[in-house]
């Protein structure tokens, strides 16, 4: 290896070193002697490559202005508006905001010292979107070169505590795109299709893996409409509830991409004629392709007291509530479970582990547990309960629920909480909506997954009237169909008059840690290998999310 080799190795070296305490330890508390015993380097040589600590950062500002044009200029990118070009830089400068938010915006700040390598960017953006006829002809693009500087400085600035780096871009290219109104040629923005999706759950989050980065078209953008900043692993809410799984561990981040824009709020109502969707505080979404992916919520069956005096595993923040109630309950309290599916099963299952203190009843309408599978699996399962001591209800009949109290055939039972798993529908503002539905209120659709009388408007998941039950699955296998039906409307190719049947690899179900069950085709799956089966989906799942 040549002197000069030697030399940028070593730089490498030392930057990479200071990059991983400056994320530790924050950039203010790391010292120069920290940066050169993890780099392996004298002071001397240290002071050879860089005059102080601060020159580092500056270093490593320089790489980044240098690498992000390339990334810009990718070909999913580069024929794109203005905004969604300005958005792409933003995020990849941003990169590492949600993880490392105070050294980020401290990164950015070195960034702004190199300001003539940013003006000359933002000039070659904006140049480029003047010949291509996307902003007017008279545009002066030394002037709005300043003007985005100062915008997009100012808004980073201004929004620096935001929580998560989407939240952030979205504040700030608020700024940028109401300023580039003025200069925009009207056309430019009216190219732009607008696919809109309701709810980040299984069947969103698949159809945002299948169109970015590689599989939406140039004429088209997405918003997601969401109430929280990341997807959540619903069908693992009832670890969150029991207390054997972080919070954390239950989330998973959108993809980012300048192209895909996230609403964060509450849809109060979806208007099917004038295609918007309406948000709280009145705030109005218009789209050209909508899917709605929703979810449900439970379903309480016209019990009196049932939904005021219940706690709930069907949503992140209700959880979150459940497992509070159930993790300030006493020694020896009791905990009823109102409902022997999936899901009250691995409450159940999971709450007896957590916490072998507590009395749990799990009440149940059929003769014996989870009946709709094999006798031999519920019998399994019903059996696993008897034996760690929690107490099956079976032929119950819940008839109402008061503060503490569950009554079963009329008979009053005391709990220190109440947990309701007896049933789901579809979400309020979907059975708001007029359509045609099932009889369990699922909008019924036509065999592309879109209503019959609309090819604009999907629905995926819970929400979707199908020959399967709602599961996480059939949402996936639901979302890689619309994902093949947009494509084919957006490229104007006829459509198929029938899909493939949604193909289900089976089902999967936890008894605590170590013990499972599971229906694969034909075949039970019944002990420890349906468990690790089950670890080995979610950890593959997680995987494949980039979580």
């Amino acid at each position: 290896m040549s002197e000069q080799a030697k030399k940028v190795k070593t730089k490498e070296r030392i930057e990479q070193s200071a990059l991983a305490l400056f994320r530790e330890k924050g950039f203010s508390r790391t010292t120069v002697q920290e940066i050169t015993n993890a780099a392996k380097v004298a002071k001397g040589t240290f002071f050879n490559h860089f005059p102080t600590k601060d020159s580092i950062m500056q270093s490593l500002a320089r790489e980044l202005l240098e690498d992000v044009m390339p990334y810009v200029k990718q070909p999913h990118f580069k024929n794109r508006p203005i905004s969604i070009r300005l958005r792409s830089y933003l995020q990849f400068i941003l990169t590492d905001y949600d993880r490392y938010p105070a050294l980020t915006i401290e990164m950015w700040n070195h960034v702004l010292k190199e300001q003539s390598l940013l003006f000359a960017h933002w000039h070659e953006l904006l140049q480029d979107a003047k010949t291509k006829g996307e902003i007017q002809p008279d545009t002066s693009i030394e002037t709005w070169t300043h003007i985005i500087h100062s915008l997009i400085t100012h808004g980073i600035q201004t929004f620096t505590n935001e929580p998560t780096k989407a939240r952030l871009l979205e504040n700030v290219m608020i700024l940028v795109d109401s300023s580039l109104e003025a200069i925009l040629e009207k056309r430019g923005y009216s190219f732009m299709k607008k696919l809109v999706i309701l709810g980040g759950g299984y069947g969103g989050m698949r159809v945002l893996q299948r169109l970015l980065p590689e599989g939406l078209p140039e004429d088209v953008e997405i918003t997601l409409v969401d109430r929280l900043p990341y997807h959540c692993l619903k069908t693992e809410y009832y670890a969150l509830a029991a207390g054997t799984a972080a919070d954390h561990h239950l989330r998973v981040g959108f993809p980012e991409d300048p192209r895909l824009s996230i609403k964060y709020g509450t849809i109060t109502n979806i208007d099917l004629d004038v295609k918007t969707i309406e948000l709280d505080e009145n705030e109005l979404l218009p789209f050209d392709k909508l899917i709605i992916g929703l979810g449900c919520e439970d379903k309480y069956h016209n019990v009196p007291g049932a939904q005021e005096f219940t706690h709930s595993i069907q949503t992140m923040d209700k959880t979150r509530r459940t497992y509070e109630t159930l993790n300030n309950i006493k020694p020896h309290g009791v905990v009823s479970i109102v409902g022997a599916g999936l899901s009250g099963v691995e409450l159940a299952s999971e709450l007896r582990e957590s916490r072998p203190d507590l009395t749990i009843k799990l009440f149940d309408r059929g003769e014996i547990i989870l009946s709709m599978f094999p006798r031999k699996l519920s019998t399994y399962v019903q059996n696993w309960f008897i034996d760690h001591g929690v107490d099956v209800v079976n032929k119950s009949n819940i008839t109402k629920v008061e503060e503490g109290i569950l009554y079963n055939h009329d008979e009053p039972i005391e709990c220190d909480a109440i947990i309701w798993t007896a049933g789901v529908q579809p979400v309020e503002v979907v059975r708001n909506l007029d359509v045609e539905k099932d009889s369990q209120g699922r909008i019924v659709l036509a065999p592309q997954h879109f209503l019959p009388t609309n090819e604009d408007v999907f629905v995926v998941g819970d929400c979707a009237s199908l020959p399967h039950a709602p599961s996480a699955q059939l949402a996936e296998g639901q979302a890689e169909q619309i994902v093949t039906i947009l494509k084919k409307q957006w490229a104007g190719e006829a459509l198929p008059e029938e899909l493939p049947k949604i193909k289900l690899k089976g089902v999967l179900g936890s008894l605590g840690k170590k013990h499972g069950f599971g229906l694969m085709g034909e075949r039970t799956l019944l002990g420890r290998v349906p468990r690790v089966l089950k670890s080995g989906v979610l950890w593959m799942y997680k995987y494949h999310s980039g979580s």
